[in-house]
């Protein structure tokens, strides 16, 4: 009896000493990092390593302060970047604690910011794998590549944000106003294009003075590296092709001046003509509604025939922008970023399986298939007119 009583006691001491987080990190020694920038080391900062990790820590304190408010003669400032040089990003992160009070917490992690130096080396999938290890990162961490150095970009002070990480993703949701912004791309997306070996693009910023431009497209190839950029325009033709461009503007040229067509939905969809493998034929069908939001010429838009000639020339206006990305993209850099090699696997699964590694390479049947556009535009809302009759 005795003997089964100390097994009950020595259970119940085992049982307290076991309560409660063990692991637990007081939130006030926790560095709250919001977003990370990595760049390739040059010749000289390489001696202490190939890479920079930047990371962007929160002072909390700042959040709360107005803008030019000092106390005790500390600055208000929200947020303090820290960079650090190692050959691996596990080292850098480790070599980040020795130099701040508070351990780098990655939960809340919004942005990583990759230098275009960076991507075109192929260690795209490298930098990453420590963010797709750790149990603290988040699958939904947006991921851009900077024109210039990423710890550059992460130093802009904007005028109307405290954490420069939260105005650029603000700024990365715009493509909702404008279809020469690539769809934000979170770092779970990019690890299902590096498992599968996938061709696939990333929104660009770039620095300009204390603000930033997000336009452009970066594409990378089945290796993660980096092989070419869209500009605006050529960006606006692919968000249309993919379907993703459900709002934005185009400027069309009618007679001597200029009308603005604003996109308010478009509804895509693929036909593949495979009855010769070896020359495919693709048909994007685009349906595009908008209305017309400013006009330059006078024109009598209660007119059907006006109407009618407006969304034809809406119509070729699509058209160019969308023939101006395909030939980028088949015979410059032979990527397919639009998903034609998805809608062949979902719909002509057999063949895909014979051709989807010559895809992109190889044969490179991608750049060799016809894409022909078909576009049909309607305008819904013309607005009131300037002159009654």
């Amino acid at each position: 009896m005795r003997r089964v009583r100390w097994i009950w006691f020595i259970a119940l001491i085992l049982a307290i000493g076991m309560t409660g987080c063990w692991d637990r990190v007081e939130i006030e020694d926790r560095g709250f990092v919001v977003g990370a920038g990595i760049d390739l080391a040059d010749e000289e900062e390489a001696q202490n390593g190939q890479f920079i990790l930047t990371y962007q820590f929160v002072i909390p304190g700042g959040l709360q302060a107005r803008e030019g408010d000092s106390k005790n003669g500390s600055s208000s400032k929200a947020y303090f970047n820290l960079s650090t040089n190692a050959n691996t990003m596990f080292a850098a992160a480790r070599k980040m604690s020795y130099q701040t009070s508070r351990s780098p917490y990655l939960q809340h992690m919004r942005m990583i910011l990759i230098s275009r130096k960076l991507s075109e080396s192929g260690e795209l999938a490298s930098v990453l794998d420590l963010f797709l290890r750790d149990h603290e990162m988040r699958r939904a961490t947006k991921i851009m590549v900077t024109e210039g150095d990423a710890r550059e970009v992460l130093a802009t002070n904007p005028k109307n944000e405290k954490l420069p990480v939260m105005f650029f993703e603000s700024t990365s949701l715009n493509p909702t106003k404008s279809s020469s912004i690539y769809p934000p791309t979170n770092i779970g997306e990019v690890q299902a294009y590096i498992l599968s070996k996938s061709s696939f693009a990333l929104p660009i910023i770039r620095k300009l003075g204390n603000e930033v431009s997000v336009s452009g497209t970066a594409l990378f190839d089945n290796a993660q590296k980096l092989k070419g950029l869209l500009n605006e325009e050529e960006t606006s033709g692919l968000n249309i092709l993919r379907g993703t461009a459900q709002d934005g503007v185009l400027e069309i040229h009618v007679n001597d001046e200029y009308m603005a067509y604003e996109i308010k939905g478009l509804r895509q969809s693929i036909q593949a003509d495979v009855s010769d493998p070896e020359h495919i034929r693709f048909t994007l069908h685009l349906e595009m509604e908008g209305n017309i939001g400013e006009t330059q010429e006078r024109l009598d838009l209660l007119s059907p025939h006006q109407l009618a000639e407006l969304e034809e020339k809406t119509e070729q206006k699509v058209i160019r922008l969308t023939n101006g990305t395909l030939t980028k993209l088949q015979q410059e850099y032979g990527l397919d970023v639009i998903g034609l090699g998805k809608e062949l696997d979902r719909r002509h699964h057999a063949l895909w399986q014979s051709i989807k590694d010559d895809w992109e390479q190889g044969e490179r049947y991608f750049s060799r298939c016809d894409i022909e556009v078909k576009v049909r535009a309607k305008i819904r809302i013309v607005g009131s007119t300037l002159e009654t009759k």
